[in-house]
């Protein structure tokens, strides 16, 4: 796995080379942005917590006897334990189920993911939240953002130790110019010729292919016109052969057309958070 680091003016760019020699390039989510999405996912743990407290308190001193009875005290340690679970287990539930987002990270459209491109794995997911205890020391996540601060793709410790990333997504960007862009995405799929895979094809397609069309597909507006076209012939090419498609010349000449395509027919299966 191959990196490069690119200076950008609006932030920190990192491209990564792939074992299939394609160039994916992400920015990396600053701690601004890090920080105003944990402090959304702070904010609503502190909602649930106080939520359980609140109607906790009610059941528990509402019926106007010692709280400190036996069965009571069996019922605080539970709510306690079930709190700490829940506390501790919000943001490794979150950014492995959801693909790399909390609620916060999707507010702020940055997401995590492993250092060669990929979505999380279980273990990446484990070791990155585990170190969240050593990145809040002394308080407040202070030498969690120091270490981002001054990383050069603005990684905390957890990150380090689990070689993760937090990108931000390019849709954000995508979104701004929808009209113009959604129009030049029209264009490219009718120039393609059409895509009906059977049900052998889909099968055939590994949860690497998807996140290559994924990832391709979400940085497009990034993309110069010779990148686009590259990537998209060796996407192309690399999903041909997979899939065994009949007319291999037809999908090379409209390639960008194709890949979209693909992913259109691919996404309600493969659809990132699934």
């Amino acid at each position: 796995m191959n990196e490069q680091h690119i200076p950008n003016q609006a932030g920190r760019e990192v491209a990564i080379v792939t074992p299939e020699h394609v160039q994916l390039r992400f920015q990396t989510a600053g701690l601004g942005s890090r920080a105003a999405a944990h402090l959304i996912d702070t904010g609503l743990l502190l909602l649930v917590n106080i939520t359980v407290f609140i109607l906790f308190g009610i059941v528990v001193f509402g019926n106007g006897e010692d709280i400190f009875l036996e069965s009571e005290s069996y019922a605080i340690a539970i709510i306690m334990i079930a709190l700490f679970l829940f506390n501790f287990g919000y943001f490794f539930v979150w950014e492995y189920f959801r693909a790399g987002q909390t609620p916060g990270k999707k507010w702020m459209k940055i997401r995590v993911i492993q250092e060669n491109g990929q979505s999380l794995t279980f273990l990446s997911a484990v070791i990155r939240n585990l170190f969240r205890i050593i990145d809040s020391l002394p308080t407040g996540y202070l030498l969690g953002s120091i270490v981002s601060f001054f990383h050069p793709r603005d990684k905390r410790i957890g990150d380090l130790v689990a070689g993760t990333i937090v990108v931000v997504e390019e849709g954000a960007a995508r979104t701004r110019f929808r009209g113009r862009w959604g129009r030049q995405v029209e264009r490219w799929k009718a120039e393609a010729p059409p895509v009906l895979l059977e049900e052998r094809q889909k099968r055939a397609i590994t949860r690497e292919d998807w996140n290559l069309l994924a990832t391709f597909v979400d940085r497009l507006p990034s993309l110069s016109e010779g990148k686009r076209i590259e990537l998209a012939m060796q996407i192309v090419r690399r999903i041909c052969t997979r899939i065994d498609w009949p007319d291999g010349q037809a999908a090379e000449a409209h390639p960008v057309g194709f890949v979209l395509r693909l992913h259109e027919q691919l996404k309600h299966e493969w659809m990132i958070g699934r």
